[in-house]
């Protein structure tokens, strides 16, 4: 098990949106938005992390260990587990925008957001990297960036002691930047956790905690493509 905490994913989605300060808040298309003409929409979609049990709240290097000690069959079970399902959310997103008459240009090359030129603008929702020149590097107008950043289990303690029974985990940070402006259009954090109502305690394939890890993945897919999509964005 990797010894991750919920600071980093944190930190991770300050990366991500280029902003260390106050959080940007949740960003949705309008209607206005798909009916304007001509857009080429560039989309880069991060490699899905293998799935982890995530265990924030265990602070300490003991508690840390003792908490990695007692989780050891899970980790070991989430390890095994399908990340199949996450990586189609890079063709479901295609598929949505080219229902919207968007033309799709796919960005093969790693976006590396923390080392792009900070923007300051005073302009609301303005991105505070600049992604300006994606534009004329793919001719695009709109550059679609998903970061799905954690897979797997997450379970809170509080030192030693946990806090809750493990839960089925996705995490996930998707935007959309006007490359005209740098501002965003959309932007959506999303984080799942899916409890089960069984006993999860079922070592060594912990059927109802694995039911619950495919039911987080498909719920944040959910969440991600019907924020994005016009048809139900304004619902």
């Amino acid at each position: 098990m990797k010894l991750k905490m919920m600071a980093m994913l944190a930190l991770g989605v300050a990366f991500l949106s280029g902003c260390a300060g106050t959080p940007q808040m949740p960003v949705t298309p309008d209607t206005v938005f798909w009916q304007q003409p001509s857009k080429r929409i560039g989309v880069v979609v991060s490699d899905v992390p293998s799935p982890d049990v995530y265990l924030p709240g265990a602070s300490c290097l003991l508690c840390l260990a003792a908490a990695e000690i007692a989780n050891s069959s899970l980790s070991k079970h989430t390890e095994s587990l399908s990340v199949d399902d996450a990586k189609t959310l890079k063709s479901d997103l295609k598929q949505l925008l080219e229902s919207n008459n968007v033309e799709v240009i796919e960005v093969a090359e790693p976006l590396v957001v923390n080392k792009l030129p900070k923007y300051k603008s005073e302009v609301p929702n303005t991105a505070k990297r600049d992604f300006t020149a994606y534009k004329n590097r793919y001719n695009i107008s709109h550059l679609l960036v998903l970061d799905i950043y954690a897979v797997g289990m997450h379970r809170p303690y509080s030192s030693y002691i946990p806090t809750s029974d493990p839960k089925g985990y996705f995490s996930a940070l998707g935007y959309l930047v006007d490359l005209n402006d740098n501002t965003y259009k959309w932007y959506k954090p999303v984080s799942v956790t899916k409890a089960v109502t069984e006993e999860w305690d079922e070592a060594p394939t912990f059927p109802a905690l694995t039911n619950a890890y495919y039911q987080a993945i498909a719920e944040g897919k959910e969440i991600i493509i019907s924020s994005l999509d016009s048809k139900t964005a304004e619902n």
